[in-house]
């Protein structure tokens, strides 16, 4: 309503009850079925804000009649029941009929006490009269607001990720870039709205994005990851991107850095290779190691089998291979004299068990004689058999002493080198 005649004649009328019986003015009867079949609600003030006019729409939206607000005053006291909202709607409402807003929306309580969202237009009608357009958008404030919590929600996720997003419509030209918080080097800038996105890509990945796309596009799902690499200030980074299907024929490219990750393979991968050499070098070692083993064992069998047919040359030259031969103990050293191999009757004979025995010096067994010496010079560094019958005493674990024959043997290696001895106990 402009403030033309017929508008203002069908106002008088309305606020007068002119609007029944034969109308002498097409004009003012059309003026009034707009007002009373509108679905907003339409409100006439005069000069000094009282009610003129409520159309059924707005009783429909608020729950009150013309003859429930007689003034804007009562209004206010029904529709703000809060004093402090009251006032704040009232400066508001200042607002609006200055001139400083088109529009205001307000939270009212109904006369039926539900609460309702209102938006409140105002347009003059001549000096005399303000008409005001009620609208309820109670629907409309609700599905704003879930709009505006959904996004904060989008917009946290987005942050929360290192990630870049891009919207781009179906050729891969970039409509909108969003970057998470946690980006640090956003390959794609704002700069680079409008270009597309491929033609960006190193040569070697344009190709399979574009085939990504596709695929979006075909299986309406999300596709595998690309990686690649480029060169970004002196250095070379990885990122990898994938595809989402939008809504419509738009598409989303989600741009992650993962140079940190690949760095961290590359380490891991080389741990692994450093590893598998160790593991090759132990297994290296290990393998000589049983080499040897096997070496000294197959010596010391050779040596024992030499010290035993030694043993029956002098058995039978004296007469004695049928007579009882007292109990034979028979231990071995390496090179140094440090035993390394005792058999179990060393365990009786000595009284220390196989483990303690091993790790010592064999002479530190005895005392007297001096067989230490004899084992040293003669067998371990002269390579030649040797005998310590004169004076020998075992010492045992417990401190007792027996008298012993000690008969030994060199072990020799294939190249000649001694590198132990066997050495054979017999109680005297």
């Amino acid at each position: 309503m402009t403030g033309g005649r017929g508008t203002k004649d069908a106002v008088k009328a309305s606020t007068t009850g002119g609007d029944g019986g034969e109308s002498p003015d097409p004009g003012r009867d059309l003026c009034l079925s707009i007002l009373r079949e509108a679905p907003d609600g339409f409100v006439i003030l005069d000069r000094e804000n009282r009610y003129r006019y409520i159309n059924p729409a707005f009783t429909r939206i608020t729950g009150y009649s013309r003859e429930d607000l007689p003034d804007v005053s009562t209004w206010f006291e029904c529709a703000y029941p809060n004093p402090a909202y009251r006032q704040k709607v009232y400066e508001i409402r200042q607002e609006l009929f200055s001139g400083g807003c088109d529009s205001m929306v307000v939270t009212i309580v109904r006369k039926d006490g539900r609460v309702r969202d209102i938006e409140v237009r105002r347009t003059p009608i001549n000096d005399d009269f303000e008409l005001l357009t009620v609208r309820d958008v109670t629907e409309q404030t609700l599905i704003e607001e879930s709009l505006q919590q959904t996004q904060s929600e989008l917009t946290t996720v987005i942050d929360s990720f290192p990630d870049l997003f891009l919207r781009l419509n179906a050729d891969g030209t970039i409509l909108d870039i969003k970057a998470g918080r946690l980006v640090e080097r956003p390959m794609i800038t704002r700069a680079q709205l409008g270009r597309r996105l491929q033609d960006l890509l190193p040569p070697g990945v344009s190709k399979a994005f574009v085939g990504a796309m596709q695929e979006a596009f075909r299986t309406n799902t999300c596709t595998t990851p690309i990686e690649f690499e480029c060169r970004a200030r002196g250095e070379t980074c990885y990122y990898e991107i994938r595809v989402v299907p939008l809504y419509d024929t738009h598409l989303m490219a989600i741009i992650r850095d993962i140079t940190e990750r690949k760095r961290a393979e590359e380490e891991l991968h080389s741990c692994r290779a450093h590893l598998e050499e160790v593991v090759a070098e132990r297994t290296a070692e290990l393998r000589q190691a049983n080499e040897q083993l096997e070496h000294l064992l197959y010596c010391i069998e050779v040596t024992e089998r030499r010290a035993a047919e030694r043993w029956l040359e002098r058995s039978v030259e004296k007469g004695t291979i049928g007579a009882d031969e007292p109990e034979t103990v028979r231990i071995t050293t390496d090179e140094m004299g440090t035993i390394i191999i005792a058999d179990l009757t060393a365990e009786d004979l000595t009284g220390f068990s196989r483990d303690e025995l091993v790790g010592k010096a064999i002479w530190s067994l005895f005392s007297g004689g001096d067989p230490g010496e004899t084992l040293s010079h003669e067998v371990l560094e002269g390579g030649r058999s040797a005998d310590c019958s004169e004076g020998v005493v075992l010492v045992r674990k417990d401190g007792s002493k027996e008298a012993v024959r000690i008969t030994a043997e060199p072990i020799k290696s294939a190249e000649g080198f001694v590198i132990g001895m066997i050495c054979t106990l017999r109680k005297a």
